[in-house]
């Protein structure tokens, strides 16, 4: 009798470790997030003085000519971007979204900037999301292979003379980061890293631990055998510590002060580790990923100053 309810009680933890797993790694895969120009979303009350320059943004996207293009991933799936180009371009900007977002909710107040400053404009859906292919997203692990298809991309179109520039937000940043571990092109220039994390594990561990108030022991444990199981990745499998000791792009890490979603800890902690010329800025008072927002000009100039240091040579 007492060994039944232990294989009870062990199948019930099992039952509720996987609905968690399910409900903060998977379930976004189905929902597809893709935020229409004319939806610019309210984050919260304290960004709704900003709105009007949001929108005003989003109907100067919705005016440009742009195209819809797609590649094949590494795995076979089918991502999709839009192509925002410019007159007499200095480069492209590769912009990589964040989890559960989109590209026009993570970079709507930066496009405008980039493109009026000479800049082609990338915009892919990541995998699972938006109109590009895959069930699961891996927090970068795969994505990274994504990205450096990206920029394959960019330089079959354009050719490897012009510069390239990555930019991603939150998973996005991951992404674009761990990419730096793979062979980029030499017209990689410049990567700008805005509120990231370390690694997959990390991230969701502190998730469970500061927003779920759970214990991270059992269900991580379950974690990292359903992601490698069911998504065909690991949790530990690859972090961006692991890329930025063997990277020589520069970077530019960006945080904001507040954020508790992602901590600002993690970028001061990739800002460490990384071996190329780098420079950091955190954003007074700002949360998760609206560093661009509360501080627009001094976010726009801090990379300016970047790119005409190391992109626009």
């Amino acid at each position: 009798m007492i060994v039944l309810r232990i294989f009870f009680a062990v199948l019930v933890l099992f039952a509720a470790c996987t609905a968690l797993v399910y409900l903060c790694l998977f379930r976004p895969n189905i929902l597809r997030s893709n935020t229409p120009v004319d939806d610019v979303p309210e984050k919260s009350e304290a960004l709704a003085q900003y709105l009007p320059r949001l929108r005003s943004c989003a109907a100067w996207y919705s005016g440009q000519q742009r195209e819809k293009v797609y590649i094949t991933s590494y795995d076979g799936l089918r991502l999709c971007a839009e192509y925002l180009p410019a007159e007499n371009p200095k480069g492209t900007v590769v912009c990589m979204h964040g989890f559960h977002s989109s590209a026009l909710r993570d970079f709507l107040p930066v496009v405008q900037f980039f493109h009026d400053r000479g800049w082609n404009i990338l915009l892919p859906s990541q995998r699972s999301h938006g109109e590009s292919e895959g069930r699961y997203l891996t927090f970068g692990v795969h994505e990274r292979y994504d990205c450096r298809g990206w920029v394959a991309y960019v330089n079959a179109r354009n050719g490897t003379e012009q510069p390239v520039a990555l930019y991603g937000v939150s998973m996005g940043c991951a992404t674009v980061v761990m990419s730096l571990g793979l062979e980029q092109p030499a017209n990689v220039r410049a990567v700008v890293a805005d509120c990231g994390f370390t690694s997959p594990y990390e991230e969701m561990a502190h998730v469970l631990k500061d927003f779920n108030h759970l214990p991270v022991h059992p269900v991580m444990i379950f974690a990292r055998l359903l992601t490698r199981v069911i998504a065909g990745f690991g949790l530990k499998e690859y972090s961006t510590f692991d890329a930025l000791r063997i990277n020589k792009i520069p970077v530019l890490f960006i945080h904001g002060e507040c954020d508790d979603f992602v901590p600002t800890e993690m970028s001061r902690r990739n800002y460490e580790a990384c071996r190329a010329p780098k420079e950091l800025l955190i954003v007074k008072n700002a949360k998760h990923a609206v560093s661009s927002i509360l501080d627009n000009a001094g976010y726009e100039r801090k990379i300016a100053a970047f790119l005409a240091e190391y992109a626009e040579k």
